[in-house]
């Protein structure tokens, strides 16, 4: 292999690569986002004030929150997972616990998945087994060799290819290329992989290489939302990241016009004769005026500064559509609104929330049902069990759930079915993060009463 073909990118990752790295500064935000350099420069702006300008900007991060707020509702109820003949396996316990080898369990090691899906659009986890001295299955037991799992967000999957699968005739994965560090790339085929490094006179050197007999390429997209585009997902940043930077821009007006306003500029006549050269012009500097012109004596130039008022019109706005693209106006109670919404409208919101999170519940259902398939297909095992996400993600307030139903236990329905039925749901309102053992004892305590 070349140096150019080692190096060689797919035309989507060219394409993308800087839309994925703004939208991960944005949710970080902070000094990651200033170092991206998003803050235009104005016209004729003389660069010591822009260098000036840029450090002392501060980022109002509302990427962050809403993407936390999104998988926090995906979380807060734990997947049914039934793991079948793969539950008494110690290797896959010990995986459960451990899941990329570094102290994560399965369950953090998803939710952390997904929380870069959701900022990038997708991301791809891969299904490795490091190569131990385990001949049997009691010595891989004894040292603990067993498949892992490990994260590769778009920045780092840098080309791809997709072929006919001749077993099933489906679309699947040929070709992956990884970079593990600058100069080194990992390629996965369906038979084997390589490890190429970067040599001392700049060629491309093949470092390492292997077998793993799985028939595919053990990479697993997770999908935050699908595209229709192979190995492309949707960020949920797509437009609110946009609207935040303006808002970055806004403020960052909006402290140059205090700035400037809260010190005047001197205007002094100057001298007649003398070589004036060219004089910068700014709030900062010294105007100077032909002293022969009438009433032509010192003063202070004061800025206007009416446009505040607009410039804080205008973030108030751009705050209120970033909610309502999200579609989490419903959740911005402490918010300042620019109008009132109406309850049909904020259902309307809950209802397309309700479906954005079931589409991110089916994408990690799937997702993480094909990693433990590659787990099990490493082990020479098939997996038998099913994971199941929850699909009910209710968005209204506890207190009004609670209302609801403590006011249909007075109306006269001649159901025993619908009493009981009503009282699990205020049990379960109100301690919702009960285990499940807790609940089926609740639940045969209330049958029995």
């Amino acid at each position: 292999m070349t140096r150019e073909e080692l190096e060689k990118k797919h035309p989507s990752y060219e394409a993308l690569v800087d839309e994925w790295r703004f939208h991960v500064r944005s949710y970080f935000g902070g000094r990651t986002y200033r170092d991206g350099n998003y803050l235009l420069k104005h016209p004729f702006e003389s660069e010591a004030n822009y260098a000036r300008r840029k450090e002392t900007s501060y980022f109002y991060n509302y990427c962050g929150p809403i993407v936390d707020t999104f998988v926090s509702h995906l979380f807060r109820n734990d997947a049914r997972r039934e793991f079948g003949s793969l539950g008494a396996n110690p290797l896959f316990r010990a995986f459960l616990k451990d899941a990329d080898l570094e102290g994560n369990t399965f369950r953090h090691f998803m939710r952390e998945a997904q929380r870069f899906a959701s900022v990038y659009g997708r991301v791809s986890i891969v299904v490795d087994k490091p190569r131990g001295k385990a001949t049997t299955r009691a010595e891989a037991e004894a040292f603990g060799v067993r498949p892992y799992i490990s994260l590769v967000t778009p920045e780092n999957l840098l080309d791809w290819s997709y072929g006919r699968d001749p077993s099933t005739g489906r679309m699947a994965l040929e070709t992956i290329k990884i970079m593990e560090a600058p100069g080194a790339c990992r390629i996965w085929t369906r038979q084997g992989w390589e490890l190429w490094q970067e040599g001392s006179d700049g060629e491309a050197v093949l470092a390492d290489a292997g077998e793993h007999g799985l028939g595919e390429v053990p990479v697993v997209n997770l999908y935050n939302k699908q595209s229709g585009i192979r190995m492309i997902g949707i960020s949920d940043l797509n437009d609110i990241a946009d609207i935040n930077r303006n808002i970055y821009y806004l403020c960052s007006d909006a402290r140059e016009i205090i700035e400037n306003t809260a010190f005047p500029m001197l205007a002094i006549p100057y001298s007649r004769g003398a070589d004036r050269g060219d004089k910068e012009v700014g709030p900062h500097n010294i105007l100077q005026f032909d002293p022969e012109l009438p009433n032509g004596r010192p003063y202070w130039l004061e800025a206007p500064h009416s446009s505040l008022t607009e410039i804080r019109e205008w973030v108030r706005n751009d705050i209120a559509e970033i909610y309502r693209t999200a579609r989490m106006g419903g959740a911005r109670a402490t918010e300042e609104s620019a109008q009132a919404r109406s309850g049909a409208a904020l259902e309307v919101e809950q209802r397309q929330l309700h479906s954005a999170l079931s589409e991110k519940a089916d994408n990690l259902e799937q997702a993480e049902t094909r990693v433990i398939e590659l787990w099990a297909k490493w082990e020479g095992r098939a997996f038998d069990g099913t994971i199941d996400y929850p699909d009910d993600f209710s968005v209204r307030d506890l207190e009004n759930d609670l209302g609801r139903a403590i006011s249909a236990q007075t109306a006269r329905v001649d159901s025993e079915t619908f009493r009981k039925e009503l009282q699990k749901k205020i049990a379960f309102a109100v301690l919702p993060k009960l285990d499940e053992g807790v609940k089926s004892l609740i639940s045969e305590e209330i049958a029995k009463a």
